[in-house]
């Protein structure tokens, strides 16, 4: 098999059969499931046209991408503009949100946030600034960046050790399901420690299930401090750079890479490179040359996986951003071997 591997991620794009043929004909040897916007009817079909695949021949690993203690916004119709200099007041409470008010779904104390505490949502196209807590449960913040905001976008709050379960009761209820559906593969989203692997295993056990190959995604400040103990538990780990690259400052992001590949290695675990690879492929037919070097920096790493997410599950080019990404791995593979 070559290295690194293709990870696709499932969505409309690949609904259809033939395509999800050509993707994995292509060159695909992973099936990402997101639970972060899932539909298990539609997981359901798609595990039988997997199935199918594999009957005719075609090894092909199935990944079940966890939600994680992720905090979202909630309770927004239609998106709400948010202006540089405003107050805005953010809510663990379940109201409606509105240009004043924001609810996010939180459900613990808010006393650990202090003022001057960045607050970044959407990836960090949004940005607000804790001005005073109000209560355990409201903040009153200033917007210092805005933008439309729409709902169910993610809320990062880098530097604050917030209170979380080691795995949410969402992500339990869908274990139950990846494993009685067979997964090969757990991406744990958002881990800390290795206290959240280890909680994932016990679960498992009690259920009498097979534990699937279980990952490590990294993708905040404290599961960096913690790499060797998370490393020694898990199976691989990933490098979420999307979430990391707000919990991190973005320049530190390459190295971090380069790190986690190196130590993974030397751990005899695997690595998975993920996040824009080929961002622009989601709306064009070609990727941006920072883009291919991109890549090719992943494949010289030593990564053993790349993964695309927006790219294969709602992009218009899915086939081509995989033949894209195996033309310039097998030529990566072949310079590092013998030059140009």
């Amino acid at each position: 098999m070559l290295k690194p591997s293709i990870i696709a991620t499932y969505g409309p794009s690949l609904y259809d059969y033939s395509t999800l043929l050509k993707a994995v004909k292509s060159g695909v040897s992973v099936i990402r499931f997101n639970f972060s916007h899932s539909d298990l009817d539609i997981f359901d079909k798609a595990l039988n046209q997997i199935n199918k695949l594999k009957k005719e021949g075609f090894k092909i690993k199935t990944m079940a991408d966890l939600k994680g203690n992720r905090i979202r916004v909630r309770n927004i119709t239609n998106p709400i503009p948010l202006y540089p200099g405003n107050n805005l007041v953010l809510t663990a409470r379940n109201v409606k949100s509105s240009d004043k008010i924001i609810s996010f779904d939180y459900a613990y104390s808010l006393n650990e946030i202090k003022k001057g505490t960045k607050i970044y949502i959407d990836d960090g196209n949004i940005e607000l600034e804790a001005v005073r807590l109000k209560s355990k449960n409201d903040i009153e913040t200033k917007v210092k960046r805005g933008g439309f905001l729409k709902n169910k976008k993610g809320v990062n709050i880098p530097g604050v050790n917030l209170y979380f379960p080691l795995i949410s009761e969402e992500d339990i209820k869908d274990m139950e399901y990846i494993t009685n559906k067979d997964f090969d593969m757990i991406a744990f989203s958002f881990v800390r420690t290795a206290g959240e692997i280890k909680e994932a295993k016990k679960i498992i056990k009690q259920k009498n299930k097979k534990i699937p190959i279980l990952i490590s995604k990294i993708e905040n400040d404290r599961a960096v401090k913690n790499l060797k103990s998370i490393i020694k538990v898990s199976d691989g780990l990933m490098v979420a750079r999307g979430d990391l690259g707000i919990s991190v400052p973005l320049y530190k992001i390459p190295f971090i890479q380069k790190k986690i590949i190196k130590e993974t290695k030397k751990a005899g675990k695997f690595s998975i490179v993920a996040t824009q690879i080929f961002e622009s492929m989601i709306e064009n037919y070609r990727p941006t040359r920072a883009e291919v070097s991109d890549l090719a920096n992943a494949v010289e790493d030593g990564a053993d996986y790349v993964m695309f997410s927006a790219e294969t599950a709602v992009g218009k080019f899915p086939i081509e951003t995989i033949q894209t990404a195996l033309g310039i791995i097998k030529y990566s593979k072949k310079y590092l071997k013998n030059g140009i």
